[in-house]
This record gives structure tokens, sequence and C-alpha cells, in this order.
């Protein structure tokens, strides 16, 4: 008696070639689409996001701020006097402006605008990008940075000013955090 051997074996055989060459035909696939991704990523640039980049992502505003409260009723030439003013003197200033007619300045305006006002010092150098970089500063860094900058002849910056400047940038950044959209009139 011989046993005969099952039909089926030659279908195995088929089955399992198959499925060879479909794992391989995937894996050729899938090594082109790694290499593919190799070269884009070789491709990016090194420096995906700048500074500016990323401090312009929470603007400070000041000019908004200025141009919402302050312009309606002031002259650019009148503004730049505020340069010039002892931080608080700019706070009884426009702590003032609310008795007169017509102001209509919300309380909740003040500190932003007498921040606006003291940071508005540094723009007489720097522009909104640069003055937007304190952003990413610690407040020790704003008054080292103040401090630097109060140093050198024309500022118009006194160094033992720095640190309400500084704590000037923190009430407008920490009012941006918490979504502060301004428009006082």
């Amino acid at each position: 008696m011989t046993t005969e051997r099952s039909p089926r074996f030659p279908a195995f055989r088929i089955i399992v070639m198959l499925v060879v060459l479909i794992n391989l035909v995937l894996t050729i696939a899938l090594i082109t689409q790694v290499r593919e991704v190799q070269q884009r990523v070789a491709n990016l640039p090194p420096d995906l996001a700048r500074k500016h980049d990323v401090a312009m992502l929470r603007p400070l505003r000041v000019r908004q701020i200025l141009m919402q409260n302050c312009v309606e009723c002031h002259s650019s030439r009148r503004l730049g006097v505020t340069v010039s003013m002892e931080p608080s003197e700019v706070q009884r200033t426009v702590e003032r402006m609310q008795s007169h007619p017509g102001a209509n300045i919300p309380p909740s305006e003040f500190e932003r605008i007498t921040a606006s006002l003291l940071v508005a010092r540094c723009a007489r150098c720097h522009g909104e990008e640069t003055l937007n970089l304190m952003v990413l500063k610690t407040q020790p860094e704003r008054i080292a940075t103040i401090r630097r900058m109060a140093a050198l002849p024309g500022s118009g910056v006194r160094s033992d000013q720095a640190l309400a400047i500084a704590q000037a940038f923190d009430r407008l950044i920490d009012q941006t955090d918490g979504g502060s959209t301004g428009g006082g009139k």
C-alpha cells in the first residue's frame, strides 16, 4: 500500500510564494517612503522658527493700545512728552484724564495705557518686533536688558526706571495672556 501525497502541497507552495512576494513589495514601498521622508527632513531649514516668529505669537500691541486710547484726543507731539515723564507722573496723568470731559476711559484701561506709555520709551530706538522679543524673556532678563539699554547714551531711560518699565512689560504680557483684547473707546 502506498500512501499518496495530497495535491494541496503545490497549492500551499503557491500561497506561501504569493505572501512572500506581497511582503517583499510592501517592504520595498515602505523603504521608499522612509527614504522620501528622510530627504524631506534633510531639506528642512536648520531654524524652523526664529525668535521673532515665536515673539509674534504673543505681540504686545503697544501701538494699538495707544492708537485706541490716546490718539483720538492727543497729538503725536503731546504723546511724545510722556516719554520723558517719570513712571509715577505718567500714572497720575492717566488717572487725571478720567476727569476730563469726553475722556470715557474705563478704569480697566488705566493700567494698560500707563504700561504702554512706559514701554513706548523703548520704541524711541526699537521697533515693535524688537519690543515683542521681551515677551520671551523672564523678568530678571527684562530688567537686565533695560538696564543695559539705559547705559547707552541717548536712550532716554535711566537705570532706576528699569524696574518700572520691566513691570510695565509684565502687565502688558499678563493682559495678553489673559485674553484682554483692548478697545477702551
